[in-house]
C-alpha cells in the first residue's frame, strides 16, 4: 500500500485488490487477510485486526488474522465465550473499548486479554439480511481506538468483508470453505429462533441466550446448530 495515497484512496487500492482477488479465484481467506493487513495499517493505533465466521460445526473461528495476538485473543473469546468480537455477533451492533483495564463488561477476558498486551478494540458485525455471519475486530496495545473516524473505519472494511463472504456464497459453492460458510449461513435461522426461545424464557438478552447456547454446546460435544435445533423441536413438541 502506498503511503503517499490518501486514506481514502489507500482503503479504495485496498478493496480493488481484494476484488481482484474474487475476480481471479482466488480464496475467500486471502481476501479477508487482505482486509485485516490494511485494517492494521489504516487504523491509528492497531497492532492487529481479525476476521470472526462460524464453521462447519457452528463454532466460531478466527478466518483471518493479521498476526499471532490476534488469533490468540480470538480464541480466549470463544474458549470463555465472552468478549467485545462474540457480543458484537451476537447483538448485530459495534462494540468499541475504548479502556480494556477499566471496562466491566468481561470480567475473564478483559484481564487475559490484558496479558496479551492489548489495550483497547473495536469489533464490527459482518451483517447482511438482518442476519450477523461474523465480525471483524480491530486491537490496541497503547492507543486508543476511539471517536467516530476510527470506529466508522472499522464499519467501512467489516462492510467491505461482508460483501466477499456474500459473494463466495455464490461463486465458490463447490469450494470447502463456501460449503462452510452456505452451511452455516442454513444453520443460523435455527440458532436465531433458539436463542429467541431462550430469551422469551429467561428474559435474557441475544448475548445470554447465544453464551448459554454455546455452553450447552460445549457441555453436550454436539455442533452449536445441532442443539439449537434440539431446543426448538422440544419447544415444538411441549407446545403441540
Amino acid at each position: 500500500m502506498s503511503v503517499e495515497l490518501p486514506l481514502a484512496d489507500e482503503i479504495t487500492a485496498v478493496f480493488a485488490r481484494a476484488s481482484k482477488l474474487l475476480l481471479t479465484e482466488e480464496t475467500v481467506a486471502q481476501a479477508l487477510r487482505l482486509i485485516t493487513d490494511a485494517a492494521t495499517a489504516a487504523i491509528p493505533g492497531a497492532i492487529g485486526a481479525g476476521v470472526t465466521l462460524m464453521d462447519r460445526s457452528g463454532q466460531p473461528v478466527t478466518a483471518a488474522a493479521s498476526d499471532a495476538v490476534v488469533a490468540a485473543a480470538d480464541g480466549l473469546q470463544y474458549e470463555l465465550e465472552e468478549g467485545p468480537c462474540v457480543t458484537a455477533w451476537a447483538s448485530g451492533e459495534t462494540v468499541l473499548v475504548e479502556h480494556l483495564a477499566s471496562d466491566q463488561r468481561w470480567s475473564r477476558w478483559a484481564p487475559a486479554a490484558a496479558a496479551l498486551g492489548i489495550s483497547s478494540s473495536v469489533s464490527c458485525p459482518l451483517v447482511s439480511g438482518g442476519l450477523a455471519l461474523g465480525a471483524v475486530k480491530v486491537y490496541s496495545d497503547g492507543g486508543r481506538l476511539a471517536g467516530n473516524g476510527t470506529v466508522r473505519l472499522a464499519e467501512l472494511f467489516a462492510q467491505q468483508a461482508t460483501l466477499f463472504v456474500i459473494h463466495s456464497l455464490a461463486r465458490e459453492a463447490a469450494r470447502t470453505l463456501s460449503d462452510r460458510l452456505q452451511d452455516s449461513l442454513a444453520q443460523r435461522d435455527a440458532i436465531s429462533m433458539a436463542k429467541g426461545l431462550l430469551m422469551a424464557r429467561n428474559g435474557t438478552n441475544d448475548e445470554v441466550a447465544l453464551r448459554e447456547l454455546m455452553m450447552i454446546s460445549r457441555q453436550t460435544g454436539k455442533p452449536l446448530a445441532v442443539v439449537a435445533a434440539e431446543l426448538t423441536a422440544a419447544a415444538k413438541a411441549f407446545e403441540d
